[in-house]
């Protein structure tokens, strides 16, 4: 959350009743907002019209002006559900509300700008933005502020671009780094106050990148340890590189998905919370990571087997899906997601060359469907509460939580069922076992959890994801445990 320093009330404190404020011109693009308009306009455009990305060249080699006129004419950002600088806001009106004159002007393109004055309403007596021949930026900006209010004026912005304007102002108004971006002032210029907004930290990357959903990359361990070969360093070597590769897939395709699913994630109860949407990380780095990420993969996966590639690959391309158009298909969605869990499964075989078992596929295919289920069921339940009859950005209504209940309940314990086939097949690797009668132990717990997890969610005690929650709560973290220890037992006992 930006704050506002010491030094700007310092400065206010100083004001003379006498004297009249000078006009305060405030940017829009990470100063009132916390995001920028282009960027959010650009991802609307990917995810809506992607075709017209091939465009994007020819608008910029006809200006940016006119691109973001461009750009604008196909798509617009919700306005209203953009995070906002709460702080410098409501230092705004409270500058309005002593009679100061307050202008909006923005490079961005004067159609948005002109939205974002209107949610706004009442604060702002002279707004303007590029207008699709004018880019709206640096001196072209200045040009324009002397032109309305003269050589006095007060201006709000939050990056080095702002520095030709704040040099030839009366007083600056800081936002964002706000240490660095004083340093970089001359000292002629007078800071009115600052509102700080830090660097987004590594506990914010975390967060972005999702990294305890890695633990779900625990699967591709699976079968190594029914194989009996995880004491191999090896094949555990092997494994643990392919843990990274799926690790940094999914951090690459949870980047994807935060950046194109914005406007649902901004109008979802915890998920407005997230890093991207909620402005705490510019959008900026987040599409500047997703090809760093790339750029590591590929070198990852030169010593791993070119089977597990594919098992990646086919990963990948079925995440982007999900992603891009098949969360939004009732049913079709929950299959996909059980099916990229079991992918990791496959991925782990081609890892290090194991038998594939069909019935441990089909195993996995049941029992993620049933927490996918959950996921939707919990989802369902939260916007029953709220009112609302749909889930945003998805293709179901508080109304099928019932049903939801049911298919989800009946394939857990399918899968428990199928887990009691795979022991009992003369197909699976129960040789490798001195006494694979533990391994029975693991029925009787999936079961029970499976039980309680359904049990917790119809009393809506259940987080959204079922896979956090596993993490995070002590009694299912005790179970995993005493899955581990029986399939030790198994080998050794």
């Amino acid at each position: 959350m930006s704050t506002r320093s010491d030094a700007g009330e310092m400065a206010d404190t100083h004001r003379s009743p006498q004297e009249e404020a000078p006009p305060l011109v405030v940017d829009v693009d990470g100063t009132l907002l916390r995001t920028d308009l282009l960027y959010e306009s650009v991802i609307l455009l990917l995810r809506h019209r992607p075709w017209c990305v091939f465009l994007l060249p020819f608008w910029l080699l006809a200006g940016k002006a006119v691109m973001k006129r461009e750009i604008a004419r196909r798509v617009q950002p919700d306005i209203a559900s953009l995070p906002i600088h709460e702080e410098l806001l409501a230092w705004l009106w409270e500058e309005r509300r002593k009679g100061r004159r307050l202008a909006l002007i923005s490079a961005s393109d004067e159609r948005l700008v002109q939205s974002v004055a209107a949610r706004c309403a009442g604060l702002f007596d002279v707004v303007a933005g590029s207008d699709g021949t004018t880019n709206l930026a640096g001196s072209a900006k200045l040009v324009a502020i002397e032109r309305l209010f003269g050589p006095r004026f007060t201006y709000a912005g939050d990056g080095k671009h702002d520095i030709v304007i704040w040099e030839r102002c009366r007083s600056a108004v800081l936002v964002g780094r706000t240490a660095a971006l004083g340093r970089l002032l001359s000292p002629s210029v007078t800071v009115a106050t600052a509102f700080d907004v830090p660097r987004a930290g590594l506990k914010t990357w975390m967060r972005a990148l999702r990294l305890h959903q890695w633990a779900k990359n625990t699967l591709l361990f699976v079968p190594l340890l029914l194989s009996g070969r995880i004491f191999s360093l090896h094949d555990v070597a092997l494994v643990l590189l392919a843990f990274v590769v799926f690790g940094l897939l999914a951090s690459g395709s949870y980047l994807v998905n935060d950046l194109l699913d914005l406007a649902a994630d901004r109008q979802h109860r915890s998920k407005r919370n997230r890093p991207l949407a909620s402005g705490e990380l510019p959008t900026l780095h987040g599409l500047l990571a997703i090809p760093v990420i790339a750029v590591v993969v590929g070198a990852l996966l030169l010593p791993l087997p070119s089977a597990f590639a594919a098992a990646a690959g086919a990963y990948l391309v079925i995440t982007l899906a999900y992603s891009l158009w098949l969360k939004r298909k009732p049913i079709l969605d929950m299959l996909v997601l059980a099916l990229l869990f079991t992918l990791r499964i496959v991925a782990g075989i081609a890892a290090v060359g194991t038998a594939m078992s069909p019935w441990l596929l089909a195993f996995s295919m049941f029992f993620f469907l049933s927490l996918a289920c959950i996921k939707r069921y919990s989802e369902c339940l939260v916007m029953k509460e709220q009112g609302v009859q749909a889930i945003p950005g998805r293709g179901y209504r508080t109304g099928d939580a019932p049903w939801l209940m049911s298919m989800g309940a009946a394939s857990g314990f399918c899968s428990t069922l199928i887990f009691f086939i795979f022991l009992t097949d003369a197909q699976s690797p129960m040789s490798h076992y001195s006494t694979p009668e533990w391994l029975w132990l693991i029925c009787g717990i999936l079961g029970y959890w499976l039980g309680r997890a359904w049990l917790l969610a119809g009393r809506g005690e259940m987080h959204d994801d079922p896979v956090l929650f596993a993490v995070k709560d002590r009694l299912s973290l005790c179970l995993g445990a005493l899955c581990a220890v029986s399939i030790l037992l198994a080998n050794f006992a």
